[in-house]
């Protein structure tokens, strides 16, 4: 009964942080799209990143 429930757990712990990295991804591809760089995760063609800086 015990190994029961901690397989039990060990799934539901392994299905939430699949669910929650999806969501950051999804989450950064919007981001990335509306600051302008069109939604491309790849380096731009000289081969730099464009990444804002704070001042």
């Amino acid at each position: 009964m015990v190994e029961i429930i901690g397989l039990a757990t060990m799934v539901a712990l392994i299905w939430l942080l699949d669910w929650s990295m999806a969501g950051e991804s999804d989450a950064e591809r919007r981001r990335l799209a509306a600051s302008g760089e069109g939604g491309s995760l790849t380096p731009s063609a000289s081969g730099e990143s464009r990444r804002r800086q704070a001042a």
